[in-house]
């Protein structure tokens, strides 16, 4: 924690009393919460930053979208829209956001739409849709006008919550107890191999509960990369390359290219970062192979660029994975 961020600790103070205020008015019935005539999942955190919600959205609409029929509902982080968009693998990320536009695409039998009003957005899709069976909501846990049926809350293992504090000194948006409203909690991006006890240490510190169920995940990388054309990740390793990312947090993909002894230069923009036109024109003048994610080729699409390359990702559990899809398939049908 930065030094400079303990000095905010009066602020602290006033946003747990607000956080506390809000909660409660909702608790009451102060105000009123909408609650979908179908099972909504809601997958978030209570932390700000990455905790891998889109890789493990991704990850549940890969197992479950041949089953059922399902909906995705977000609110479409950077996009210059307003209200409800439909999205499909046409509609541009300015217009629906990247992390929408990414699964619209990877997902076209799939549902998928933004709204900043979560209920409005729920009622909306289901005279679109009338035949969804579930839908999975990215991150909407503290949208509390919104009553899901299922939560899961992610936290990864290098920044748990229980090394964390709230907002403006730390990075939470809740107390950790609010963790305690989960249904099911998930560590993300663990190490490949995770002792026991390390597991345990976690199961207790992060206050699992008799009623809810803790499981670990990592993050696989693909072993090949997207561009002009298919190339194995080690062949496209041998030239030195620029890494450009615009996400929350890439020191998990930095690791895995530095594990792979990389030679590359990164240029790191914030989370759902809109490129300016300097930025890419510079980027078609370059001739350096560029590396990003899918959530950032979305962005970058309009502009052609040649020598861009994508390296996907996808979530793994580190054990009892069969135990989580019948948890969740037991959330969907029920």
């Amino acid at each position: 924690m930065a030094v400079w961020r303990k000095a905010l600790f009066p602020l602290q103070i006033v946003f747990a009393g607000a956080v506390f205020l809000r909660k409660s008015l909702y608790k009451t019935g102060f105000f009123s919460r909408y609650t979908a005539p179908v099972p909504v999942i809601a997958i978030g955190n209570i932390s700000t930053g990455g905790t891998g919600k889109t890789p493990m959205v991704d990850y549940l609409l890969t197992k479950f979208s041949k089953k059922y029929q399902l909906g995705v509902l977000s609110r479409g982080y950077g996009r210059s829209s307003k209200g409800y968009v439909a999205v499909s693998a046409e509609t541009t990320a300015d217009l629906a956001g990247d992390e929408p536009k990414m699964l619209a695409q990877k997902h076209p039998n799939v549902a998928v739409s933004v709204c900043e009003h979560r209920p409005n957005g729920l009622v909306r899709m289901l005279q679109e849709h009338p035949i969804i069976d579930a839908f999975f909501l990215d991150d909407a846990l503290q949208h509390l006008r919104l009553k899901p049926s299922f939560k899961m809350v992610l936290t990864t293992f290098q920044d748990p919550w229980f090394l964390d504090t709230l907002l403006p000194v730390g990075n939470l948006r809740e107390p950790a107890s609010a963790a305690q409203q989960a249904d099911v909690i998930v560590v993300t991006k663990c190490p490949a191999k995770l002792p026991e006890k390390t597991k345990k240490a976690y199961t207790a510190k992060l206050g699992v509960l008799p009623t809810q169920k803790l499981f670990f995940t990592t993050l696989e990388y693909d072993t090949k990369v997207y561009g002009a054309s298919e190339i194995p990740l080690e062949e496209f390793m041998k030239t030195p390359f620029v890494l450009l990312t615009g996400i929350a947090n890439p020191s998990t993909l930095c690791a895995f290219l530095d594990e792979k002894k990389a030679t590359y230069t990164h240029q790191s923009f914030p989370d759902h970062h809109v490129f300016t036109k300097a930025e890419i024109v510079a980027l078609q003048k370059s001739n350096t192979p560029i590396l990003t994610t899918e959530k950032d080729a979305v962005r970058l699409a309009p502009y052609n660029l040649p020598q861009l390359n994508t390296l996907g990702v996808r979530v793994r559990f580190l054990e009892e994975e069969e135990k989580f899809i019948s948890i969740l398939e037991n959330a969907i049908e029920n």
